[in-house]
């Protein structure tokens, strides 16, 4: 996922990811050293990026300790820290100020720490701190990355974020574990023709295993809302029960088939979301008006054929009937029920919208109860368009 990869990306910027070296030969020490050294140097990893200077201050004013101070500088780069080691180089070390700009280095560390991820744009304000040991070549200890008005742009998952912050706490770098607790959020955004309002998703990390313990995200209008779900970080793969709370009927006029033209009020429901590599599959869910709420329709002309069905005698009794289903009177409704079932129900329908109520204009007698059942696969009648990373199916 998206938050677990920034949260990898920060780790990996700070230089603190649990990473592990060669030791040095048993033989070799680390003499006591007094002064100044400095200079420039391109990371072996990043061949492309600019040149950094770095500058060592040493001082051995302890008996087997040696103490050193670093600073890295760059274009939109500054670190800044310290470590006391024995003479096998072994001991702790601090970071105290880490700083990043990520759209001037995204270009270069994007490649190597996520190679899926060609055509991304990362930018925002990075900061880390962080200490911890260093022995047997293994980097140990905790680190705290913040990003702050951050942005994603990511064309190929036709994925778009605004505002995103992050707040992360790793307790242990070795095994890239952060407890509960752990904040992303964003300001606005867009997944594929889905406008995404503000969100706020708490998380934690252990090695490749990532728990989302709540997210609520504004979205169709109202919030949609997760609980709890784990995936793992190799596999981006996941399956949720999604709760949507006062979703805008309007704003979901394309996940419904076309009965209706036009559509004001609030639904809630269940869907079911199943995430991979090709996009949101749309699965098994329903939405329907709270009890003692009303929605606003216009009937879709071509979508009801209530009255050629009546007696002419029948149609004067209804006047307003021929009015509703032309979407020339507006409907008042009681009732509006909307079942997806992508793979199939007990009797092969793979959508129902029921709809109760009658003209919004009293003078008008036209009670309607319609039940619209749709058989055969949804694409046909909803269209995503073409490469959407939307689709219909079971949603696993």
């Amino acid at each position: 996922m998206l938050w677990f990869r920034l949260a990898i990306i920060a780790c990996c910027l700070s230089g603190l990811n649990g990473a592990t070296m060669a030791a040095p030969p048993g033989e070799w020490k680390l003499p006591p050293l007094n002064g100044d050294l400095s200079g420039d140097f391109i990371p072996a990893l990043l061949p492309d990026a600019p040149p950094l200077h770095w500058k060592l201050v040493f001082r051995a004013s302890r008996p087997r300790v040696r103490s050193v101070e670093f600073a890295i500088d760059g274009p939109g780069l500054q670190l800044r820290g310290s470590a006391e080691l024995d003479p096998m180089g072994e001991g702790e070390w601090r970071l105290t100020g880490g700083k990043m700009a990520l759209a001037q280095w995204m270009p270069f560390l994007l490649p190597v720490l996520s190679p899926d991820s060609a055509g991304m744009v990362l930018a925002g304000d990075l900061e880390a701190t962080g200490s911890g040991t260093w022995r047997a070549g293994v980097l140990g200890g905790q680190a705290t990355v913040s990003v702050r008005d951050g942005q994603v742009d990511d064309p190929a998952r036709k994925l778009t974020l605004e505002g995103v912050t992050l707040d992360l706490e790793l307790a242990d770098l070795a095994s890239r574990r952060a407890g509960p607790g752990q904040i992303l959020t964003w300001r606005k955004g867009r997944y594929d023709v889905i406008a995404l309002g503000t969100a706020r998703i708490e998380f934690a990390l252990e090695h490749d295993e990532l728990r989302v313990n709540d997210s609520n995200i504004d979205v169709f209008g109202g919030e949609l809302r997760v609980n709890s779900f784990v995936m793992s970080t190799r596999r981006r793969e996941f399956s949720v029960a999604a709760n949507m709370t006062g979703v805008a009927v309007e704003q979901i006029l394309f996940l419904i088939p076309p009965v209706l033209a036009e559509a004001h009020g609030k639904m809630d429901g269940k869907l079911t979301l199943h995430w991979d590599s090709n996009g949101v599959q749309i699965g098994a869910g329903r939405l329907a008006l709270r009890e003692g709420e009303t929605a606003e329709l216009r009937l879709s002309p071509a979508a009801t054929s209530l009255s050629g069905n009546l007696p002419a005698s029948v149609q004067k009794l209804y006047p307003g009937l021929v009015h509703m289903e032309t979407g020339g009177v507006p409907l008042r409704a009681q009732l509006l029920d909307l079942i997806l079932t992508p793979d199939g129900d007990s009797e092969g329908r793979t959508a129902s919208v029921h709809i109760i109520g009658g003209p919004e204009d009293p003078s008008l007698r036209a009670p309607i109860d319609l039940t619209v059942n749709v058989r055969g696969p949804l694409e046909s009648l909803v269209r995503f368009g073409t490469n959407s990373r939307l689709r219909f199916g079971g949603g696993r």
